[in-house]
């Protein structure tokens, strides 16, 4: 007979069932507590329900008597223990202790549901669980779009919470960001629900829901124009459709090919989409010039049909709402700059790196990139990021602790081939992984350390019906 469980032990099952929900909520609503010459002081919705997740993980250990299973692991504490240390030595002490607070909440909230997955059982769970996680994401597809119709009907950002290089006149098409600071973030969050509802649409018995899911997920995401997350996306569908295909079945051929179709079906769809909404908004832009710009811009400059082939030199960071005068819009199709600037910081992040054999192998510190950089005389402020996990995981904590990371990284591969579903957690790990050469920090992306682990419990036994 099952053991009737306490209210602490509901409300961590509730807190599970929420969390896709609340994942969305990562800069809407916001509060702030100032800034420093470093950094903003902020909390959102999602780093809220990490502390009490946290909190709710720590009494149950305790009160189970389970917390000596997380030391008993000690294998998985070396690389945050390490990266804890490089406080010592970090360039920007406070941002440290600040990140490190965040990955240990991580951490305990990772490693708690492998102690705790006996909470995590059952079919009934695991339906709600779907639940909340497909309606939550149905959800924020149908507020982007919302976004849209909001912009191009001349609503303020105050009301369609835009941001401000996501109006009209940017490309002359509105790009939601959904309840994120951008849309590359809105895009990351729309992996998960993808890679899941692809992975359903072979393995389940109500496969046609799921392909419908998928389509309005991928459609969502050409939607928010990120192109770190829909190259992610397309990394992503390569590596699991390599996979299946390797089981030599027609049935799953014909499911590959399906899928690439509604792939194709969906980028078809947004392509008109935006072409639409760039022939109504308050621009001078036209369906065709709409069509070409997202053309040019997702092949990074390769796919020029544009009239007009000038280049437009303007950042994306300085967008204001306002355009470019005579009802412009500021960009006219693949924005240079905006790369240009990412492979700028990663090299400024190794050039850091690389001045001297201590820094090399054991970094500038944890949280002390931006400071790093700056003192070098790279950037205008210490507030700049690497915009890359990878690079600023190598400045501020060396080769050791990339070592660390990579241990870490071959241990969870271990594993995840253990689990019956582990391609399904892999899949959506080479996502996320590929996303990570586009930003660096945790706290807007909290589903990249999450997600894969809250699938790895759940799915350890057997997918829905």
């Amino acid at each position: 007979m099952r053991k009737k469980q306490s209210s602490l032990e509901k409300v961590y099952r509730v807190l599970i069932l929420v969390l896709p929900a609340v994942l969305y909520f990562s800069y809407y609503p916001v509060i702030s507590f100032g800034a420093d010459a470093t950094m903003n002081f902020e909390i959102s919705l999602p780093l809220v329900w990490l502390v009490v997740f946290a909190i709710v993980v720590l009494v149950l250990l305790m009160k189970q008597k389970k917390l000596n299973e997380i030391w008993e692991n000690w294998r998985w504490l070396l690389f945050p223990i390490f990266v804890t240390l490089s406080i010592i030595w970090s360039d920007n002490v406070m941002r440290g202790i600040l990140t490190c607070g965040i990955m240990w909440l991580i951490y305990l909230s990772v490693l708690g549901f492998g102690v705790l997955r006996d909470l995590m059982t059952g079919e009934e769970f695991l339906r709600k669980f779907w639940r909340w996680f497909f309606g939550a994401s149905l959800a924020i597809c149908g507020w982007c779009a919302v976004q849209c119709v909001l912009d191009l009907i001349g609503a303020p950002r105050g009301c369609t919470l835009l941001c401000a290089g996501c109006t009209s006149w940017t490309f002359g098409f509105p790009h939601p960001n959904g309840l994120a600071i951008e849309p590359q973030f809105m895009g990351n969050l729309l992996l998960a629900p993808i890679v899941a509802s692809m992975w359903l649409v072979f393995h389940s018995e109500k496969w046609k829901c799921y392909a419908g899911l998928f389509l309005i997920f991928v459609a969502t995401l050409f939607l928010t124009f990120s192109r770190g997350a829909i190259y992610a996306f397309v990394v992503a569908m390569i590596f699991l459709s390599v996979f299946m295909l390797t089981r030599r079945k027609i049935a799953i051929f014909k499911k590959v090919g399906m899928v690439w179709g509604l792939v194709v079906v969906a980028f078809v769809l947004t392509l008109n989409m935006q072409g639409v909404m760039a022939q109504l908004s308050p621009t001078n832009d036209t369906y065709a010039s709409g069509v070409a710009k997202v053309l040019n811009h997702l092949s990074l400059g390769i796919i020029d049909v544009r009239q007009n082939s000038g280049e437009n030199e303007a950042s994306e960071s300085v967008v204001e709402d306002d355009g470019g005068g005579d009802n412009e819009a500021i960009f006219d199709g693949y924005v240079e700059e905006s790369t240009n600037v990412r492979v700028e910081m990663t090299e400024n992040a190794i050039r850091v790196w690389s001045q001297d054999f201590g820094t090399v192998m054991f970094g500038v510190g944890i949280g002390g990139a931006g400071q790093a950089m700056y003192d070098a005389g790279l950037t205008g402020s210490p507030k700049e990021i690497v915009q890359n996990e990878y690079a600023n995981l190598l400045l501020e904590v060396g080769l050791l602790g990339v070592v660390l990371f990579g241990l870490t990284l071959v241990m969870i591969v271990k594993i995840c081939t253990k689990n019956q579903n582990g391609i399904l957690i892999l899949t959506l790990m080479v996502a996320y992984g590929v996303t990570l050469c586009f930003f660096s920090g945790l706290p807007n992306a909290l589903q990249v350390y999450l997600m894969p682990g809250i699938f790895y419990i759940l799915l350890r036994k057997k997918l829905v019906s």
